[in-house]
């Protein structure tokens, strides 16, 4: 491993294997030298601090907040449940929207992890699901009970941490274990009761209760002396079996009886709810007259419940307790990045900042006023409501985050454009901490583990990272494991390609080459943040595969060159890039794709942050590709008039074969080209063109006042997922990536990496 400075890197790389050989000069691009326009993007309007924005608890060192209950409502018809978790907290509701059913909701930890999610009793029929978010479906859990009059009852009956199914009627209580799904037939009650269960005395196992005309009666099993209560409450021993009995006054006759652990010390206690509006919590039978109060109406149909707040107040209101507490250990092993510096000296790197900037105020004032305005002042939003697709609503706010962040660490904001640098914090924790909460690491039934999610959950990761010493321990938590279990699903499924070794399209018209790049990007991130991590050598490993899949040619097949160990002629099972470096998707050549190479240089740039030696694999076509926008010719015919190369002077990008996204994006290509300049060979122009494109961008941002970048309609970008944030964040890894040489230089790893394995092992995501 040789250590380099960044002036060195594009000399040494030219002089490689890797790279491509001479190519024709190209001409100078022209720069654009006209005066700004007139009209500038107003400041942002008053952006106070939201409600919970910047704060979210931090769980007490050696100490975990036990999961507490929480009031939830139900109707099974329309499939929607309701979760207010919050208690001794900032309020939260989560609503899970299951398919419209028939029978009595139910909420239960079904699986163990120390989460509720939703359930139904119908006619002797269980159904459940494991998901609290998303777009869960009912499962079956079979059969149990179902004659006339009998009440559905779930509890953990023989420890074994799975909920016991069981049905109650006139003081009769038939169980089925989940230990070893047999039958248990207990008695306690009598007809007209309504039966309660619950954990009473903390020991792990829960025991069975009745209410009758507001008056509780609760067995406490395997007691030797009677449990401490109030004044006012009656204990009955009953020596020989080992059992108390605890008869208390609690609430009227017309009241609902519920029962849950409302403080977090493993204890259940009596709960009611009157009216349908007045949730009255009790501290116990050792506490009667102590309770709290809650207001929650009830809307019509509705039957109260009681789930959970998975961990303790502040936290991920829908975060799995067991998934918390891995996430909490994986975030131990994380090392923050090295401090960079952005700088305007560079040309075109003026109007990168500004356009950062006001794009962002752009963006912020959107999710205020419109995009997240009912959400606003949550401390926590629900992320996967806001859009009817996860890439919407995940990608919108991932680019966000990653922009807000890169920006606070690479420059000196203090207040731009009306927003102080405490806001701007405050709004990307919100972003990262609400879409990393969501996620399935964390929750279960979030989004991930998907189609072109390992590149959102780097996006947001990066961010996370880059804001590390600003985290709560949650926060990290979250973040970490995100960025974790999309590296473990990327390292699992292999790459993809668009032809066999004999040429034949195994995917007709679209490469993958845009897919299996960003993937590799989410296996860098997790390697650059945990490298101690002892998944780490699968994550270089990954990462040596992918970048050797991404952007293979047809002559890899034959040309025998040596990538990290790995001879790539003798083992590719196939191609992603044309000859020239063009990328085919949308069954044209595409410049749209052919940027994505930038995923490679944006792998090793976070690896080099990280002082971690970066694989040689990473700048494997890297270079040819990016020729494909700024040397390779298209004659005319057989391409679109007037022919010529991508990058056209001022900015401006030719499509050889029509237009997918759009025929005015120049911020497409900052990012990539800010890399290039880094990276390729001098005789691409890259610093050229990015000033070209940074200037371009500028200039369409300031037709409007509002820090937006594109016209309304189609024409110059119909990428309708968030197309201003899209740009926002591209033009915001161009900053990044001019501050990259500011620190740690390149390591670059020419070591063979055992073990890899370029076939395909899996479904793409």
């Amino acid at each position: 491993m040789r250590t380099l400075t960044g002036a060195r890197v594009a000399a040494v790389l030219a002089a490689s294997a890797l790279l491509a050989q001479s190519a024709p000069a190209l001409a100078q691009p022209a720069t654009n030298t006209a005066a700004q326009p007139a009209v500038v993007v107003l400041p942002a309007p008053d952006m106070p601090r939201a409600a919970g924005l910047g704060a979210a608890s931090k769980t007490a060192k050696g100490k975990r907040v036990a999961p507490t209950s929480a009031p939830a409502v139900a109707v099974a018809s329309t499939g929607i449940f309701t979760i207010y978790a919050g208690i001794g907290g900032a309020p939260r509701a989560t609503t899970i929207r299951m398919p419209p059913a028939s029978g009595q909701p139910l909420l239960g930890d079904w699986n163990g992890d120390g989460i509720d999610t939703p359930g139904r009793y119908d006619r002797g029929r269980w159904f459940f699901t494991n998901a609290v978010v998303g777009s869960p479906t009912w499962q079956s859990m079979g059969t149990w009970g179902g004659q006339a009059g009998e009440m559905p009852v779930i509890g953990l009956i023989d420890g074994d941490r799975q909920p016991d199914l069981g049905v109650f009627k006139d003081g009769v209580w038939n169980w089925r274990l989940s230990s070893d799904n047999t039958a248990r037939v207990a008695n306690f009650g009598a007809a007209g009761d309504t039966p309660v269960v619950g954990d009473w005395d903390g020991n792990g196992t829960d025991d069975l209760g009745v209410v009758r005309q507001g008056t509780w009666m609760l067995q406490f099993t395997g007691v030797k002396k009677a449990p401490k209560v109030s004044r006012g409450v009656d204990v009955t021993m009953a020596p020989e079996t080992s059992t108390a009995i605890v008869t208390m006054p609690f609430g009227i006759a017309t009241d609902v009886p519920l029962t849950g652990d409302w403080n977090g010390d493993g204890v259940d206690t009596p709960a009611i709810v009157r009216d349908g509006t007045t949730w009255i919590l009790s501290d116990g039978v050792n506490r009667i007259r102590k309770t709290t109060t809650l207001t929650q109406p009830q809307q019509a149909g509705q039957v109260p419940l009681v789930g959970s707040q998975g961990s303790g107040p502040g936290h991920c209101p829908t975060a799995s307790p067991v998934a918390e507490a891995k996430a909490e250990k994986t975030a131990r092993r994380v090392r923050p990045p090295a401090k960079l510096s952005g700088s305007t000296a560079k040309p075109g790197y003026a109007e990168i900042q500004a356009t950062v900037q006001d794009g962002l105020r752009y963006a912020i004032t959107n999710d205020r006023t419109v995009r997240l305005a009912t959400q606003w002042s949550e401390p926590y939003f629900d992320a996967l409501s806001v859009h009817k697709t996860q890439e919407e609503s995940i990608r919108r706010s991932a680019n966000s985050a990653q922009a807000a962040a890169i920006m606070l660490s690479t420059s000196k904001w203090k207040k731009v454009q009306n927003i102080s640098r405490a806001q701007l914090l405050a709004y990307a924790k919100w972003q990262l901490r609400s879409i990393a909460c969501q996620h399935a690491a964390v929750t279960p039934g979030g989004w991930g583990l998907q189609w072109q999610s390992a590149l959102w959950a780097t996006t947001a990761g990066q961010a996370g990272w880059l804001l590390w010493d600003k985290l709560s321990e949650q926060e990290r938590a979250y973040v970490a494991s995100m960025v974790a279990s999309e590296a473990d699903a990327v390292a699992a499924r292999g790459p993809h390609y668009y032809r066999t070794r004999a040429g034949v399209e195994i995917s007709p018209g679209n490469s993958k080459a845009d897919e299996v790049s960003w993937d590799l990007t989410a296996p860098a991130l997790a390697l650059a943040m945990m490298p101690g991590d002892k998944r780490a050598e699968t994550w270089r490993r990954t990462v040596v595969e992918y970048a050797i899949a991404a952007f293979a040619r047809p002559s890899d097949l034959t040309n025998n060159v040596v990538v990290n160990g790995v001879n790539i002629s003798k083992n590719l099972p196939g191609t992603n890039a044309n000859e020239d470096g063009t990328i085919t998707n949308h069954g044209i050549v595409n410049p749209d794709y052919i940027q994505n190479v930038l995923h490679l240089w944006w792998a090793a740039s976070m690896l080099r942050s990280a002082k971690v030696p970066v694989p040689e694999s990473l700048f494997l076509n890297a270079d040819i590709v990016y020729r494909a926008l700024t040397v390779v010719k298209f004659e005319s015919p057989p391409y679109a008039a007037p022919g010529g190369i991508v990058y056209k002077p001022g900015g401006q990008i030719y499509y050889p074969q029509g237009v997918k996204w759009g025929a005015r994006r120049p911020a497409t290509f900052t990012g990539v080209d800010s890399f290039a300049s880094l990276y390729s060979a001098p005789d691409t122009h890259a610093a050229k063109f990015l000033a070209a494109h940074a200037r371009d961008t500028r200039g369409m941002q300031q037709r409007w006042t509002d820090g937006r970048i594109y016209d309304k309609g189609d024409v110059e970008e119909s990428y309708a997922l968030g197309r201003e944030e899209y740009a926002l964040s591209q033009t915001a890894l161009a900053w990044w990536a001019g501050a990259v040489p500011s620190g740690p230089g390149l390591k670059l790893d020419r070591s063979k990496i055992a073990g890899v394995n370029l076939k395909t092992r899996g479904p793409a995501g």
